[in-house]
């Protein structure tokens, strides 16, 4: 992913420069690629922690009704590699183990209170979350490429 992010900031970075006219213009070109670089990183990383989070609390509901566990593996293999890169964009964003985990608790806590902290009312959370995570997990450069589009829209 840090490849991906990499060279998506280089490529804009290089394409902004070759149409620069002067050394101020290319000092504002570079922060904003940064600021670009940032929007997208922050935006993945709370896709992250939205997956972790639907994907754990997922994991414990099939757990306490007694679900396939092939199933449940395959839930818990999903929030393994979300929390991994959920720390892996934390970290390039400079946060603490401390802050991510408080906005992981925080998302929790948001999705339980969707659901109004019952598990039968799981369909909620799959309708809203199932497809995104899905995808998110299996086509990270897809997810990038939509938040590199709603940067270069804002930062226009």
């Amino acid at each position: 992913m840090k490849k991906i992010l990499s060279l998506l900031t280089l490529f804009s970075l290089i394409s902004n420069l070759c149409f620069a006219e002067n050394k101020n213009e290319l000092v504002t070109t570079e922060s904003k690629v940064e600021e670009e670089a940032r929007y997208i990183l922050e935006n993945m990383h709370q896709d992250y922690i939205t997956c972790y989070s639907f994907y754990k609390i997922g994991s414990e509901y099939i757990k306490k009704t007694n679900g396939d566990p092939a199933i449940i593996k395959g839930v818990e293999d999903s929030y393994d590699t979300s929390l991994k890169l959920v720390h892996e964009t934390g970290e390039m964003i400079s946060m603490t183990n401390h802050e991510m985990s408080s906005k992981i608790k925080s998302e929790i806590k948001n999705q339980l209170n969707l659901i109004d902290n019952n598990f039968n009312n799981s369909s909620i959370l799959l309708k809203k979350y199932a497809r995104v995570c899905k995808n998110l997990i299996e086509d990270k450069a897809q997810r990038i490429f939509f938040w590199e589009k709603q940067a270069l829209e804002k930062f226009k």
